[in-house]
């Protein structure tokens, strides 16, 4: 069950937690088992669950529920040396991107601690979405209630440098019967995201030649217009500490290059209604 600390952090828009965290502090009310979770994080196998919630408990943001019996309890292990040095590696990498961006600025806590603890949240994130970009070639994790498309045609809006790839990107999503806006800068972008109607998914390149995706990603984020519109990274930046600036900024999703068009098409299908 949540703490007060956990109260604070799910209740406060300013604190740096994914939408996958922020929803399972939600969940944990101290009447849902280990077992009641996992329908709610597919994305998640049992060892990666039990990482999540033990880093909840090691934050103080939750607390073991006493009125759940023994067997209702959440049963975790430790972190094996293996995992934890893992997620250490990741949360080194982007702490001074992390202080760079000025981004932990929310609640009593000092500025080092909320940068530690936003700096571990995304690192275990990055490693389960890793993880999965290497058994099913991207990663999804959108939260639930952002607005969706109308039924029909979806407007995808691709932020792609290369004009060749866009245009295949393109093609591929008109295939599928939907309609498709082309920026090749970020400047490029920020206009086609002031025109309307508004895209229904952007897919977002890192390595544009203005800025780079993440710098775009955060601008699309801080953004009252544009803050719920889903957002996939598509690049080849697949180490984990860029998947974990991802995370950190709200991307809903990420798929590394190359990538097979099937991939593409099952990534857009999850968060996009049928065409």
């Amino acid at each position: 069950m949540r703490t007060a600390s956990g109260e604070a952090a799910q209740g406060d828009p300013r604190t740096k937690m994914s939408p996958a965290f922020r929803r399972m502090l939600r969940l944990l009310d101290g009447s849902r088992s280990l077992v009641d979770l996992a329908p709610h994080f597919p994305q998640l196998d049992p060892e990666d669950l039990r990482l999540w919630i033990s880093e909840l408990l090691r934050q103080k943001m939750i607390k073991r529920a006493p009125v759940l019996s023994n067997s209702q309890r959440l049963r975790l292990r430790a972190n094996t040396p293996a995992m934890e040095l893992q997620v250490e590696q990741i949360a080194e990498e982007i702490r001074p991107w992390l202080a760079s961006k000025d981004i932990e600025h929310s609640g009593p806590r000092p500025r080092l601690a909320q940068l530690q603890r936003t700096a571990r949240l995304a690192a275990i994130e990055a490693r389960s979405a890793a993880d999965l970009i290497g058994r099913e070639g991207f990663f999804l994790n959108p939260e639930p209630g952002k607005k969706r498309a109308a039924t029909g045609a979806a407007l995808v809006l691709v932020v792609e440098d290369d004009t060749i790839q866009a245009s295949i990107i393109g093609k591929f999503l008109e295939r599928d019967g939907h309609q498709v806006r082309l920026a090749h800068t970020g400047a490029a972008a920020q206009a086609a995201l002031r025109d309307k109607p508004a895209p229904a998914l952007i897919l977002l390149d890192v390595d544009l030649p203005d800025m780079d995706g993440f710098s775009l990603l955060e601008q699309i984020r801080a953004q009252r217009g544009t803050q719920h519109l889903r957002v996939i990274m598509v690049t080849g930046h697949g180490a984990r500490a860029d998947i974990a600036k991802g995370v950190v900024l709200g991307a809903d999703g990420y798929l590394t290059k190359p990538f097979q068009p099937e991939m593409l098409k099952q990534a857009v299908s999850l968060l996009l209604p049928a065409a």
